[in-house]
């Protein structure tokens, strides 16, 4: 049989993977070719088959339609201009790794969108944007802690830092937000993402965090939704930087305190003062109390100024020093196929897509697309997301 090739449009062979952040001998790796034949690809010399054109589309996280444009798609087609509010110093070359996820992510909201439009329940949430960074950290935690329906509590009475983070998950999802927790990207590129959308906002949690740590992650990615500030947060730098990374530290702040009410924190201080005589101790009592890391409740000391500026420091060095040995012993292993889905794709996406599905609204293979399943596993997968 005589080879079929593919009319793709050089120039756009070239954008796709300059986009996608990959230079010739990376790009060559990943489809399996030789350097030589893409770089003839690229300048119109030669051309792709079909198979290899299906292996470029599916390696650049592009549809292959894409491939056949006259020309590269203007430039506001750049998935990364949600963005454009990220500090300066932050660098704007993103790993190949987060720009296809967040492409993923904008597919995911885009279709969550159109479908709640098509049936009449696109009502736009009024809590995003509703505050500002005048607002008092202490006032926006409250307003969000209200609006979710969360007591301290409740989150005291989790008896894991899991279900205390299934927990606001749920609460989160509940008031329309849609979470999703990958491990597609390195925690040191990004830790969370919102994309923000006043229909349907979505949350990424990178989940090669610790639990406590992919919990502040949520609440600081909350407090940015209600300020309407979209980004992404890799909380690097803020504590020895703190004038360059303004909107951070406030959401800091507030992540804090909606993590850690002020009366309940007071409450349990009391408690653990009584029986606990060194302040890592009581760090540590406090911090298990709320199923949050102890560096956000020597925060709180620092901030109430139990603890010098200088302590805060030397506990966080060491507090950071103990995750990375803990995080290089850890092991992950599969875990059920079905559970693990529903936690990278998000309850609520996956509650949605499925209702879709099953409503006749939505076909198999779109199904299949949206939730990375195959289409015979649909029904498994609803029995599980029960």
């Amino acid at each position: 049989m005589p080879r079929v090739y593919a009319l793709l449009t050089p120039e756009v062979l070239k954008w796709a993977r300059e986009k996608a952040g990959y230079d010739i001998e990376t790009a060559a790796g990943i489809i399996g070719r030789d350097p030589n034949e893409l770089i003839k690809w690229e300048n119109g010399e030669a051309r792709p088959t079909i198979p290899q054109a299906r292996v470029i589309s599916k390696k650049y996280k592009r549809p292959l339609a894409v491939f056949y444009l006259p020309e590269p798609p203007p430039k506001d087609f750049d998935i990364l201009k949600d963005f454009r509010r990220l500090p300066d110093s932050v660098s704007s070359a993103y790993s190949p790794e987060l720009s296809f996820l967040i492409r993923d992510l904008l597919f995911q909201q885009e279709w969550v969108v159109e479908f709640k439009i098509a049936i009449e329940e696109d009502e736009e949430l009024d809590f995003i944007g509703s505050a500002n960074t005048d607002m008092p950290s202490s006032e926006l935690a409250r307003q969000i802690r209200k609006r979710l329906n969360i007591s301290p509590q409740e989150q005291i009475r989790c008896r894991s830092q899991n279900e205390a983070l299934r927990l606001w998950i749920d609460r989160v999802e509940r008031a329309g937000i849609f979470v999703c927790r990958r491990r597609d990207v390195e925690s040191e590129e990004a830790r969370g993402v919102l994309l923000s959308n006043p229909i349907a906002p979505f949350i990424f949690i990178n989940s090669n965090d610790s639990e406590t740590a992919q919990l502040f992650t949520l609440a600081h990615e909350l407090a940015h939704l209600w300020i309407d500030e979209p980004g992404l947060s890799n909380l690097r730098g803020i504590e020895e930087r703190p004038a360059d990374f303004p909107v951070e530290v406030y959401c800091n702040k507030v992540a804090g305190k909606l993590l850690v009410d002020t009366d309940a924190f007071q409450k349990q201080m009391l408690t653990y003062e009584r029986y606990l005589s060194s302040v890592s101790d009581l760090i540590k009592g406090v911090a298990a109390s709320f199923k949050v890391s102890r560096e956000v409740i020597a925060r709180r000391l620092l901030d109430n100024d139990r603890i010098s500026l200088d302590d805060y420091r030397k506990l966080r060095r060491k507090y950071q020093k103990e995750y990375m040995q803990q995080r290089g012993a850890r092991t992950t292993g599969r875990g059920n196929y079905y559970w693990s889905n529903i936690v990278q794709n998000g309850y609520a996406f996956t509650k949605t897509v499925l209702s879709a599905y099953f409503g006749k609204v939505l076909s198999g293979r779109d199904a299949s697309d949206l939730l990375k399943v195959k289409v015979n596993n649909l029904r498994k997968l609803a029995e599980h997301a029960r």
